[in-house]
C-alpha cells in the first residue's frame, strides 16, 4: 500500500502522501480507505502529494477512474504536487477528464508542496468566478 493520508478538519484538508509505482489499483484503494474513516467528511479540499511517486495509469484506465471518482462523492479543491514533468502530464489529463464533473471545484498541478499549500489553504473563491462564455 503506497500511500497515507491524514484528516484535518480545522483546514478542511486531506493530505495524501504517494509514493512508488501507483497503478489505478492503489488510487481506488485509498479513495475506498478514506470513504469509511469516521473522519471523513464530504467537500473536504485534497492536497496529494505525488512527489515520490512514479504514475503506471494508461489513458483508457484515466478515463475510468475519473468517472469512478466523479460518481463518489462531492469533494473541494484538489491539489496535486507532482515531481516530474510524466506525472505533471498525468494529472492534468486528470484534470481534463474531470473537469466537466459539478462535483469537484477546482484542480491544480504543481511542482511545489508550499505553492500547493497556499493555494489549498486560501479561502475558495468560487462564487467570483465568471460564468461568462
Amino acid at each position: 500500500m503506497p500511500f497515507k493520508y491524514s484528516i484535518h478538519h480545522d483546514q478542511n484538508l486531506i493530505r495524501q502522501t504517494l509514493w512508488g509505482d501507483i497503478t489505478v489499483s492503489e488510487l481506488r484503494e485509498l479513495v475506498a480507505v478514506m470513504l469509511v474513516d469516521p473522519e471523513y467528511r464530504k467537500k473536504m479540499n485534497v492536497l496529494a502529494d505525488l512527489r515520490e511517486a512514479q504514475v503506471r495509469i494508461p489513458y483508457d484506465q484515466m478515463v475510468e477512474y475519473s468517472q469512478y471518482i466523479n460518481s463518489l462523492s462531492d469533494i473541494g479543491r484538489q491539489a496535486i504536487v507532482v515531481g516530474r514533468q510524466l506525472e505533471f502530464g498525468m494529472a492534468r489529463m486528470y484534470e481534463q477528464l474531470t473537469e466537466s464533473s459539478a462535483k469537484r471545484q477546482d484542480l491544480r498541478v504543481f511542482f511545489s508542496l508550499e505553492e500547493a499549500e497556499q493555494w489549498i489553504l486560501q479561502p475558495c473563491r468560487s462564487a467570483e468566478v465568471s460564468t461568462s462564455s
